[in-house]
């Protein structure tokens, strides 16, 4: 299972504008779906194949059911694929907005794309080197299973204007709560692209927007037999209930020093230190030492600066920057999907002994991460959570690299 990026949002955002235009229900996102929509682009990039069968001959029903998704009862699903060569300018939602296009001008695509029957859907938007050129693919899942019906949306931070969702507009970490007209509550969170969906039961509901530093917003909404679209768009900022972000700074000698539940910059300046961000989108920075730098929850930044430290992001997706010295970035759990900025390998290591991957488990190619139109990162995959190289030759990588 995984989650969508901001690209694979956006996609989404589209294919629903088009089939409001017609009055078919909008789409939600499933974590099973994206998975198999995920794996099969980048089996196309890897393969130099652009083909609706796939891996072992699999057709696109199967690696959606091999992905974890359940068909029952009235069931249905379809898939779109398409690429292009990527292009100016800088960044990637150009090429998604083309190969959108190009799905809509094609009357099976767009079959697909404005069927009222389907309720989920899963998008994989990879990038990698194709044939003779730098490709960006897609893969759409679409499916219906059984009687679930959706409120789906997104959180956005719209900041042209527009009232349309834009690369870099999604708020993650909302929590959304529907409280039916009989007391019955359902909970979930947007994820770090702003995208969220809940199933629901037929029946008018009492929807809540909360968190993030924002003011809660309540909407109500009539579930019936289709799924409903509810957005939250540029929410005020509220009165914090909890303490504000604060810096917490330790001396020369070993600091044990933790963050608190909101956003903090934690120092560790001298000493061999052990820094842990607690809740929030934290800042740690080691200073000089060997550190331990652990995020923990939300989307993190972490600095090891110099000596030889060890940096754990945890849970969200986090930035680690080791610094100068022999650095060892350390992952378990669900890490989310996390960059490196500065690995150096044959130097640096990648510890993944508290999981249970060999090297064998990993899906280790070249990729375009920080929007500068070129192919020179490394991504890694591995059960639907990735590790990001920020400008690594993709040849350089090994299993002397990691710790298993």
């Amino acid at each position: 299972m995984s989650q969508a990026t901001a690209y694979e949002q956006f996609m989404l955002e589209l294919v629903n504008r088009e089939r409001a235009k017609t009055g078919a229900q909008p789409l939600t996102f499933n974590g099973d779906l994206n998975e198999s929509a995920d794996s099969h682009s980048n089996w196309m990039i890897a393969t130099d194949t652009f083909s609706h069968t796939g891996a072992g001959g699999s057709s696109p029903h199967q690696r959606m059911i091999q992905a974890g998704y359940t068909f029952s009862g009235s069931w249905t699903s379809a898939e779109n694929i398409a690429w292009a060569s990527t292009r100016a300018p800088a960044g990637l939602q150009d090429e998604v907005e083309l190969l959108h296009t190009s799905l809509m001008n094609s009357p099976g695509h767009k079959a697909n794309i404005l069927n009222g029957t389907f309720r989920e859907i899963g998008i994989g938007f990879d990038t990698g080197p194709y044939q003779t050129w730098d490709g960006a693919f897609v893969t759409q899942n679409f499916a219906k299973s059984g009687t679930k019906v959706f409120l789906t949306g997104v959180g956005m931070d719209d900041k042209d204007g527009d009232l349309f969702y834009d690369i870099g507009e999604g708020l993650g970490g909302l929590t959304v709560t529907a409280v039916s007209s009989t007391g019955a509550r359902y909970s979930t969170t947007t994820e770090s692209a702003g995208g969220y969906g809940l199933a629901l039961a037929a029946g008018t509901y009492e929807v809540t927007f909360s968190g993030g530093g924002f003011a809660a917003v309540t909407k109500q909404v009539t579930i019936s037999a289709s799924n409903v679209k509810l957005d939250l768009i540029d929410p005020t900022t509220g009165t914090p209930s909890t303490p504000t972000s604060t810096t917490i700074s330790g001396t020369a000698s070993n600091n044990t020093l933790k963050g608190t539940s909101v956003a903090n910059t934690i120092k560790g300046n001298g000493g061999n230190d052990k820094l842990y961000g607690n809740g929030g989108n934290d800042k740690l920075y080691g200073g000089t030492g060997n550190d331990a730098l652990t995020g923990n929850a939300g989307n993190d930044r972490l600095y090891g600066d110099s000596g030889k430290d060890t940096l754990s992001g945890s849970s969200g997706n986090d930035i680690l920057t080791g610094g100068t010295n022999t650095d060892t970035f350390r992952f378990s759990g669900q890490w989310g999907k996390d960059k490196i900025t500065d690995f150096r390998n044959a130097s640096d290591r990648i510890d993944l002994r508290a999981t249970d991957l060999s090297f064998n488990d990993l899906s280790i190619r070249k990729f375009n991460a920080d929007s500068d139109g070129k192919v020179d990162d490394v991504l890694i995959k591995a059960d639907g959570q990735s590790i990001t190289l920020i400008n690594v030759k993709l040849s350089l990588i090994g299993a002397s690299d990691f710790l298993f």
